[in-house]
């Protein structure tokens, strides 16, 4: 077994064997750093032969992790186990990597399935160490920081060094949040903030959290993270974790143990046990960071963090050309306009305008604009928001009834979900339908149109799942979104993204120029002059109950053809 070397996270501990869990969180660190894309880090009971999934150009690999002691090797069975998972995973590339070595049996037993038309690699100690040395301290997944996020993260760094003990950024979905807060880390951690601590609120958040962070940060810094009851030990590098671990160990933690602390989706810091967690421990410095600052209950992250650095909305990065263009098109021809000077004169609770105003849509006519959408798409890549789990596996089989290759994220099989968003992004399949594992942590840039059928009147849910089609990728003209509206708050929330596209931006802020036309469309020209006549004077919509009663003023005036 080869000797560690310094300088890199594959640390001695993780290269002796002594952590599996370490080992094969490393192993998915060192695909990123060395360019492979679309990790999803697998291990765990149950994964079917497979700890980590990732994509390199159109290939898809499965990569079986084996952690051994330093008197042991890897043999013929783990390499059986990954093919297993290959049948699950429909990778097409396998590989088994290892801190140690191989018997003599498991390269014969590669040569064989190799003979067999199976593409099988086998790594051990000495590979992982060896390429891992070839790459500079930051890795092909590194980005650059942007301009306004330069700026970000020079007010962050700037005004700690004033004295400020806390900050907090509100970015936009899509527009790296992230990797400001990891080139922050990074920056301190080699200014002597040896100790970070990152924390959200979900387990499938902490690991892409730590994924994203890899690519900002150099190779010499270890990650490490805790779940399931493990404790957050203050050790030197970046811990991830959720506050609900932390919670439960918070009386044996100094208060003073982390230098830099990170919370992620800032407004969850005012839950009862994250607030907790906040209070009670004293960092140099505390940043929050979220996309949707926006809570329910009226309180605000301000509170927590003070007021924030800077604030980037969907529309700036629109106007910066860092998102993609938006093709917004609202599809109103199911509003029953026969309804409408009968719902001038009286006042109907949200429910009751939703339940008298939109005719539901038909899945075939729903699917009859997409084909036409889809044929007028450069390559496209589909994701469909349904109202629930039945609805999308019909509609996910109806769209393959019509030509599409499709399927439904929303399965309780994780090991089925994780095969269908490797095909995603690998582009083996078209169209992707779910109810909401779509709404946080699916980064896949390629997708070019989204159909809104799910009708949602949380703004940080909208904006969640409009942001899943924002990012910018080589060849992506725009994104369509098709919104088969049924509710008057998503028109509200719709009006509100388009009225401030329109504006023009504030003299000397970066952007110069603005969105005239707006982002969106009306498929009838009445719905623009109802949007208007009804909307005006309804302050907050989109966040109001279902219960709520509203009073319209006359609109006669604007009806008709």
């Amino acid at each position: 077994m080869s000797e560690p070397r310094e300088n890199t996270f594959l640390t001695d501990p993780i290269m002796q064997g002594g952590d599996w869990r370490a080992l094969e969180l490393a192993v998915s660190r060192l695909l990123q750093h060395c360019g492979w894309r679309d990790i999803q880090y697998v291990g765990e009971t149950g994964d079917k032969g497979a700890d980590v999934l990732a994509v390199r150009g159109t290939d898809s690999y499965l990569v079986q992790v084996k952690a051994v002691s330093s008197s042991s090797y890897v043999g013929k069975s783990a390499i059986d186990q990954a093919i297993v998972g290959q049948s699950h995973y429909k990778a097409r590339i396998v590989v088994v990597a290892t801190n140690g070595d191989f018997t003599r049996s498991a390269y014969t037993r590669r040569d064989e399935l190799k003979a067999q038309g199976y593409d099988v690699r086998l790594w051990n100690g000495k590979f992982l160490l060896d390429i891992l040395s070839k790459w500079p301290a930051y890795g092909e997944a590194r980005r650059v920081p942007r301009p306004y996020q330069s700026k970000i993260i020079q007010s962050v760094v700037e005004s700690h060094k004033s004295g400020r003990q806390k900050a907090l950024f509100v970015v936009a979905t899509g527009l790296g949040k992230t990797v400001i807060a990891a080139t922050i880390a990074d920056k301190l951690f080699h200014q002597g903030y040896r100790k970070v601590l990152v924390l959200c609120h979900a387990t499938d958040l902490a690991t892409q959290l730590q994924q994203s962070f890899w690519g900002q940060m150099s190779k010499e810094i270890p990650s490490r993270i805790f779940m399931g009851g493990e404790p957050p030990v203050p050790s030197e590098g970046v811990t991830f974790g959720l506050y609900q671990t932390l919670f439960g160990y918070l009386g044996g933690i100094d208060p003073t143990a982390f230098d830099l602390i990170i919370i992620d989706e800032a407004h969850h810091a005012l839950a009862n046990a994250f607030s907790s967690c906040v209070e009670h421990l004293s960092p140099k410095l505390l940043i929050g960071m979220t996309a949707t600052p926006w809570r329910g209950d009226g309180a605000t992250v301000e509170s927590v963090f003070g007021e924030p650095v800077a604030k980037v909305s969907l529309i700036d990065g629109m106007r910066m050309g860092f998102l993609a263009k938006v093709d917004y098109r609202l599809m109103c021809d199911n509003v029953d306009w026969e309804q409408v000077p009968k719902l001038a004169h009286k006042s109907l609770s949200i429910r009751d305008l939703n339940k008298r105003l939109f005719i539901p849509q038909r899945d075939d006519a729903v699917i009859d604009h997409l084909l036409k959408v889809i044929k007028e798409t450069p390559s496209p890549r589909v994701a469909v928001f349904s109202p629930s789990k039945n609805h999308a596996d019909a509609f996910a089989a109806k769209l393959v009834s019509s030509g599409i290759s499709a399927a439904n994220l929303s399965v309780d099989d994780k090991i089925k979900r994780r095969q269908i968003l490797l095909s995603f992004s690998s582009g083996k399949i078209q169209a992707v339908t779910a109810v909401d594992v779509l709404n946080e942590g699916i980064d896949v840039p390629d997708v070019n149109i989204l159909v809104f059928l799910r009708a949602t009147h949380s703004r940080r849910i909208f904006v969640q799942q409009l942001g899943r089609g924002l990012r910018i990728s080589k060849g992506k003209e725009k994104v369509v979104v098709l919104d088969f509206v049924t509710d008057i708050r998503r028109i509200a929330a719709v009006r509100d993204l388009n009225m401030e596209a329109k504006e023009k931006p504030n003299a000397g802020e970066v952007e110069t120029v603005y969105l005239r036309d707006g982002v969106v469309t009306f498929s009838n020209d009445n719905v623009q002059r109802f949007v208007d006549a009804w909307l005006l004077d309804v302050a907050s919509l989109q966040d109001c109950d279902d219960a709520e009663k509203l009073a319209f003023p006359e609109v006669e005036t604007y009806y008709g053809e």
